[in-house]
């Protein structure tokens, strides 16, 4: 038993050296998240449809800074005026063949390091409650 207490011990002793490492690195809001969608879009009457896939920042609560539009200054809208729920980061592809901006490249390692963090504080939280109940 003392061995696997021991085991235990160090495989929460590298989780919390990787959550240390993870907190250094660029990471996206919390409880934000990417949405991919496509715009379609004819350039001329009867000529070929393109199709563009874009990336934005989405979250449930505004976080995002607003950038205001011109016509929408000073008019009464019923919104936050300082921050959004959403924030566009770039084009991901294109029928075009155009490529990722390199923008989406960062804002995906930037989500990817905030799901990896979440995750290990969840596998923390529920590893405390369990020895919490154990011990009790």
């Amino acid at each position: 038993m003392p061995d696997r207490i021991a085991q235990i011990m160090e495989r929460l002793r590298k989780l919390n050296e990787i959550r240390q490492q993870l907190a250094k690195q660029p990471m996206s809001p919390s409880g934000a998240w990417i949405h991919e969608y496509e715009v379609k879009k004819q350039y001329r009457k009867g000529g070929d449809v393109c199709v563009y896939c874009y990336a934005k920042w989405q979250s449930d609560t505004p976080i995002f800074k607003r950038n205001p539009k011109a016509k929408l200054r000073g008019v009464a809208t019923g919104k936050n005026p300082d921050f959004t729920c959403h924030q566009h980061i770039g084009r991901v592809w294109s029928s075009t063949g155009l490529g990722t901006d390199p923008e989406v490249v960062e804002a995906r390692e930037k989500w990817e390091n905030r799901k990896q963090i979440d995750a290990i504080d969840k596998a923390l939280d529920e590893i405390e409650a369990a020895l919490s109940e154990l011990f009790a």
